[in-house]
């Protein structure tokens, strides 16, 4: 993954924890108290320049209960039947919806 990419990533992950502290009600120091680091810390995550400190998102975003995720990189599907597979089951997820079982499973 390329730098710049990885620092578009940092600056959108820290713009979403800052909305969902400004969502809480929460300042920034609050936050950093609820989650056990330092209010200037806070300050740097959310503008995505952690300085070395990348696990503290993890804190942070505990702290809001929120759930991180990190997904392989450049993992693509190389099929648009493959694509379509996928979005369809991202799509059962967002919605809360199990997984549609299998070919394989339903016939048996």
């Amino acid at each position: 993954m390329s730098q710049a990419r990885t620092r578009r990533q940092l600056i959108q992950l820290g713009a979403a924890l800052r909305r969902a502290r400004i969502e809480a009600g929460l300042t920034q120091q609050q936050l950093g108290d609820l989650a056990g680091v330092s209010r200037q810390l806070v300050s740097r995550v959310e503008a995505g320049s952690p300085r070395g400190e990348i696990g503290r998102f993890a804190q942070i975003a505990d702290a809001l209960k929120m759930r991180l995720v990190i997904a392989p990189a450049e993992q693509k599907p190389t099929s648009s039947a493959d694509q379509l597979a996928v979005q369809d089951l991202l799509g059962r997820i967002r919605q809360g919806l199990p997984p549609e079982p299998s070919g394989a499973e339903e016939h048996e």
